[in-house]
C-alpha cells in the first residue's frame, strides 16, 4: 500500500537532503535498497549536467558516472521508452554490459526496477529501484502492485524534484489558468473521489467532470489525472486530504 504520508511529504520538502532520504526510505519499505534518481534537461543532455540523488556507494557511482553510464542498456531503455523495465543478468547482453552488471554486483546491484519519466518540457528523468540481495523473487501478484504503486509514485518524485532544479520554471500565473469549479475537481479526486462521486458533489453528470479534467490537463500540460493532481499540490491550488 502506498504510503501517502512520505508522499505529501516529498511534495512539501524544501531541503534537497529531507527529500532524498524520503525517498530512499520509501523505496526501501518496498524491498529496494538502493535508489538512483536523476533529472535533466533533456534526454539529449550529459549526464554531468544531471541532477542526482542516490545512496550507490560513492565508489560506485562515481565508476557508473564516468565509465559505464552510456553503455548501460538500462539508461537506453529509460531514453527510448516511457515503460518501466524489470532488469536482472539477462538485461545485459554485450560484452561491455556483462561487465557493467558484474561489476555492479559487487556493490549490491544485480536486479530492480527502473522508471523513466519524460515531462511536458522535453525534461528527461530516470528512477532505478535495485532490490535488495536477500530479498526473494517477486510473485507476477507483489510484482504487480511495486509496478502499479511506483507507476504513481514517480510522479509525485519527478515533480517534486524539480524544485531543486533550474527545470522548474512555473509561472505565477498557470495559478489561475483553472476555474473554481476545476480546482473543486482536482481538490475531490486527490481525496480519493471518482467521477461519479465528483458529480454528486458539483450536481452535475459523469461527462460533466470528465469535461473539466481535459481541460485541465489540457492547461496543466500532462496526460493523465494524477499528474494534474501532483501538479496543482505543487502550485498549493489543492491541499491532501488530512485522516
Amino acid at each position: 500500500m502506498i504510503n501517502f504520508d512520505r508522499l505529501f511529504k516529498l511534495m512539501g520538502c524544501d531541503r534537497d537532503g529531507i527529500w532524498s532520504d524520503t525517498l530512499f526510505r520509501l523505496a526501501n519499505s518496498y524491498g529496494f535498497s538502493q535508489v538512483f534518481y536523476s533529472i535533466n534537461a533533456n534526454k539529449q543532455a550529459p549526464l554531468a549536467s544531471a541532477l542526482i540523488y542516490s545512496n550507490y556507494k560513492p565508489i560506485w557511482l562515481k565508476m557508473y558516472k564516468d565509465t559505464f553510464w552510456n553503455i548501460d542498456p538500462i539508461t537506453r531503455h529509460c531514453i527510448n521508452s516511457n515503460m518501466p523495465l524489470i532488469w536482472d543478468q539477462k538485461t545485459f547482453k554485450s560484452r561491455q554490459e556483462i561487465q557493467l552488471h558484474k561489476t555492479a554486483q559487487a556493490y549490491g546491484l544485480s536486479r530492480g526496477i527502473a522508471f523513466p519519466v519524460h515531462g511536458a518540457h522535453a525534461e528527461f528523468a530516470m528512477l532505478n529501484l535495485a532490490m535488495k540481495e536477500t530479498a526473494r523473487p517477486l510473485s507476477q501478484q507483489k510484482l504487480d502492485e511495486i509496478l502499479s504503486d511506483w507507476a504513481l509514485i514517480r510522479d509525485y518524485v519527478f515533480e517534486s524534484s524539480k524544485k531543486f532544479t533550474q527545470l522548474q520554471n512555473h509561472d505565477l500565473s498557470e495559478k489561475s489558468l483553472l476555474t473554481p469549479r476545476e480546482v473543486q475537481c482536482l481538490q475531490l479526486a486527490a481525496e480519493g473521489k471518482s467521477s461519479w462521486d465528483m458529480a454528486v458533489v458539483c450536481k452535475c453528470t459523469e461527462a460533466t467532470v470528465n469535461f473539466h479534467f481535459s481541460n485541465i490537463r489540457k492547461k496543466f500540460k500532462v496526460s493523465t489525472r494524477q499528474q494534474a493532481i501532483v501538479k496543482a499540490m505543487q502550485l498549493g491550488l489543492i491541499f491532501p486530504e488530512n485522516d
